[in-house]
């Protein structure tokens, strides 16, 4: 009711405009038939998109104070390495799946004191191969594990100590389907050497430990993968603009049951959308690939973002898309696009039509407003951003008023919805009720007529952003007599 009411007192106002206006019979004054529409069409920007086939890395805007604060403990080196089962440190090692591009491994293994550590080595890459590795935390907002990847000198056999990639990210319990759980620490990197290549894993536990909940470790290597890995984490995250039309990413692919693309997107303060519609192209999202967005909280906790049909919600600030797969990888590039939902920030109604055409725009006494003749009355109009882009897929209402209808009688109001196109652009047709003709206008002249009509008012909104209006008066015409 009270929704009702609002657009009553918008309509009341419109109307006070007209009926405040002095009733005055001007000599020349006669119907315009030759005069063109006052409402012209309103000129809007169509939004271009583009496609994304390069990516440039960024520095890292994310908290790096845990790595200064963490060194590796492990006294680690080839030559001392005899066998696995001495250097996995009593993880244990189960084979998932061999292909002929990947091949993965899942280890078990367990924090048993704050602050110390569990490794796994020597994890041997192949010239030209990728080694992607995942760390699945136990689900406990009590426990904060980091994982570090190093490598080894291959030719004195020892561990650097500097960790060639890191993923520190605070625990953060969010809902995957499958009760809450916070979000993987994953780190990867590409031998470009001409030689194998040894690396060490570290599992860290940053906050609390546990003798009975278990990590994850999940090990692949591959052979193929796309030009821009490794990015395993939100550290590495490409940077790009979401063009206003939209934005495709085309040259990426998921080369393993592990391996994470990562992209940061900063939305300006200036923007002129509060979503984004998210999706990947129907073949990857068959084969489980899945698109996420997270919002970065302090001490590097990732937030997931929920999604409705595709749309997510945002404001200002920096966002981080991943897209994994949850089932199959395949060396085929996917299809990631976003587009930004846009804001209709500003309504027009550009035209009207009636049985008298759209250009019937007699200039009564109350001034000059379209006339409709007859029952049928549609409104055409655009939805645009603040900056002049045409807003597709936005609901638009139409409400006509007739104040000398009673409320009783059901013919005061008449109201109709539609979606804008790709153009903005909408159009609503209303079947009203006869005129009651309760206003009269002398036309005097060779041939004097008087004219009958009523003076309406009309609203067009956004249904979802009831402050964006344009409202207007129209004349609904009754009849007219002759040397009245």
């Amino acid at each position: 009711m009270k929704k009702k009411l609002s657009i009553i007192i918008v309509m009341n106002l419109v109307l006070s405009l007209a009926f405040g206006l002095n009733a005055f019979a001007a000599d020349d004054m006669a119907e315009s038939e030759a005069t063109t529409d006052t409402h012209a069409t309103e000129q809007v920007l169509q939004p271009s998109g583009e496609v994304i086939s390069e990516l440039t890395k960024a520095a890292p805007e994310m908290d790096s104070s845990k790595l200064k604060q963490h060194q590796v403990k492990a006294s680690a080196n080839l030559k001392s390495a005899s066998t696995a089962s001495k250097t996995q440190k009593g993880l244990i090692a189960a084979p998932q799946s061999i292909s002929a591009t990947a091949e993965t491994y899942t280890y078990t293994g367990y924090i048993q004191q704050e602050g110390t550590s569990s490794y796994l080595y020597p994890i041997y890459v192949q010239p030209g191969s990728i080694l992607q590795v995942q760390m699945d935390s136990p689900a406990s907002a009590q426990l904060d594990y980091d994982l570090y990847l190093y490598e080894f000198d291959m030719s004195t056999g020892e561990l650097n100590p500097n960790p060639i990639d890191y993923s520190i990210y605070g625990t953060y319990l969010n809902n995957y389907g499958n009760g809450p759980e916070t979000l993987a620490e994953n780190v990867g990197t590409r031998n470009v050497t001409a030689g194998s290549k040894a690396y060490l894993i570290e599992a860290y536990g940053a906050v609390g430990a546990s003798i009975n909940d278990p990590f994850y470790f999940t090990v692949s290597t591959s052979s193929t993968y796309d030009a821009f890995e490794t990015d395993e984490n939100a550290l590495h995250a490409y940077p790009f603009t979401v063009a206003t039309g939209g934005s495709t990413v085309v040259s990426r692919s998921i080369n393993s049951e592990v391996d994470q693309d990562w992209y940061k997107i900063t939305v300006p303060e200036s923007r002129n959308y509060d979503a984004m519609h998210i999706d990947l192209d129907q073949a990857s999202v068959g084969n489980g690939n899945k698109a996420e967005l997270y919002g970065a909280l302090s001490n590097n906790r990732m937030a997931l973002i929920p999604s409705q049909n595709g749309n997510v919600s945002l404001g200002t600030g920096t966002y981080y898309l991943r897209v994994y797969t949850t089932n199959a990888y395949s060396d085929t590039n996917y299809s990631l696009h976003l587009q930004p939902v846009l804001r209709a920030d500003k309504l027009v109604i550009t035209g009207y039509n009636s049985n008298g055409g759209p250009n019937d725009y007699p200039s009564y006494a109350y001034g000059r407003y379209y006339r409709i003749t007859g029952n049928s009355f549609t409104v055409t109009g655009v939805a645009a951003t603040s900056d002049n882009y045409a807003v597709a897929n936005s609901e638009v209402e139409v409400i006509w008023e007739n104040e000398y209808w009673t409320e009783g009688s059901n013919n005061r109001y008449r109201s109709g919805k539609a979606w804008t196109n790709s153009s903005g652009q909408f159009s609503i047709t209303l079947s009203l009720p006869s005129s009651t003709g309760s206003v009269s206008q002398y036309l005097p002249g060779a041939i004097s007529f008087t004219h009958y009509y009523d003076i309406c008012g009309v609203l067009a909104k956004v249904t979802d952003r009831p402050s964006t209006i344009d409202t207007d008066i129209v004349y609904h015409f009754a009849y007219s007599i002759y040397g009245g």
